[in-house]
């Protein structure tokens, strides 16, 4: 990977190789996606049952893990440590963990408890035979686990909460009906890329411009993480008790957003399958009483399918011998030039 220059008025964009190649591609896995925070769930969907199984990254990394709820949440590991059956395939109530396999039983906070067949073993048992704890975060209903992350995301949250004191986040619900998954045929990072600038949106996103005051909006680089600003056009929209903002638009390193609006928060989690075939996963949290807007030129389902389709493009762009690397706007892309050198700086 080219060393991106800190120097925005100086630096080209990322060589093409980065979205072609097959071993940069998993260089990415191995050292951004293993390292990270992914967002998993929220802790309402615990609530009829306590064991919550899970693949962490599904299609690159595919980390088998567990989610218990018992006196308080958990992230452990769903193979067992005796002969790497997996422990459970669909959420359930248990009062302890058995395998299938040979009936090794653990608590539901992972330590050994049982192994029929092990009466004379010396040294045994030891830590190595509980199952391995993974990190967990809760931040207010959310939840986000981790391998060995090494990426701190805690900036970007903290961030948010600083600047919406008063936004009621305990009284966000999940709606199934408007959330989404859709899978297109384009790198993991052209997503990204695309939603950490603005400079877009008034060529792409003929509604959105309508509703924001595009001259007003703003990027500022935080540690791992990226904020959009963008004011509203009309009073009615902004979110209470802020300056007139029409929505917050948070990215964590490497793969999460989180867009707050007055009605709610809207999730875009992006997940690679491979080098040029992406999961995006569009989770809608209204607040109680509040409704995602839809079917509209501004509403979140139009917007989503309009960058689908410029990323789309892109992605067949990149394969042409004729494009080497563009410069960046020092004016509306530098949230973008903080992603590829945050990418540098994981990848070297």
């Amino acid at each position: 990977m080219n060393n991106i220059n800190p120097d925005i008025n100086q630096s080209l964009m990322l060589n093409k190789k980065f979205y072609l190649d097959e071993s940069t591609y998993f260089s990415i896995i191995n050292n951004v996606f293993k390292n990270s925070w992914q967002l998993i769930t929220d802790t309402n969907s615990l609530n009829k049952k306590n064991i919550y199984p899970f693949n962490f990254l599904p299609d690159s990394v595919n980390e088998p893990m567990i989610l218990i709820k018992d006196n308080n949440i958990k992230c452990i590991s769903n193979v067992c440590s005796h002969r790497a059956h997996l422990l459970f395939n669909n959420h359930c109530n248990k009062k302890n963990i058995r395998c299938k396999y040979h009936g090794r039983t653990f608590n539901l906070d992972g330590t050994f408890k049982y192994a029929p067949g092990f009466d004379n073993v010396n040294n045994f048992p030891t830590k190595n035979d509980d199952l391995f704890n993974f990190k967990l975060i809760k931040w207010n209903k959310f939840l986000f686990c981790g391998i060995n992350p090494k990426i701190n995301i805690m900036p970007v949250l903290n961030d948010i909460e600083l600047r919406l004191p008063s936004y009621k986040f305990s009284n966000l619900n999940y709606d199934k009906k408007f959330s989404n998954t859709y899978i297109i045929d384009a790198h993991w990072a052209l997503y990204c890329e695309n939603y950490l600038e603005g400079f877009h949106v008034p060529f792409v996103h003929k509604g959105l411009t309508q509703d924001i005051d595009y001259d007003s909006y703003s990027t500022i680089l935080i540690e791992n993480g990226v904020l959009q600003i963008a004011k509203s056009s009309n009073d009615n929209e902004a979110i209470n008790n802020t300056n007139n903002i029409y929505a917050l638009y948070y990215w964590i390193l490497p793969n999460l957003m989180i867009n707050i609006y007055k009605w709610g928060i809207s999730i875009n989690i992006i997940e690679p399958i491979n080098k040029s075939k992406t999961r995006i996963k569009f989770l809608s949290y209204p607040l109680i009483g509040e409704n995602q807007p839809t079917n509209l030129d501004s509403s979140l389902d139009n917007v989503e399918l309009e960058d689908q389709e410029v990323v789309l493009n892109v992605q067949k762009g990149i394969n042409s011998n004729a494009y080497k690397a563009g410069r960046y706007s020092p004016k509306y892309e530098k949230g973008l030039h903080h992603f590829h050198i945050l990418l540098n700086k994981f990848l070297n």
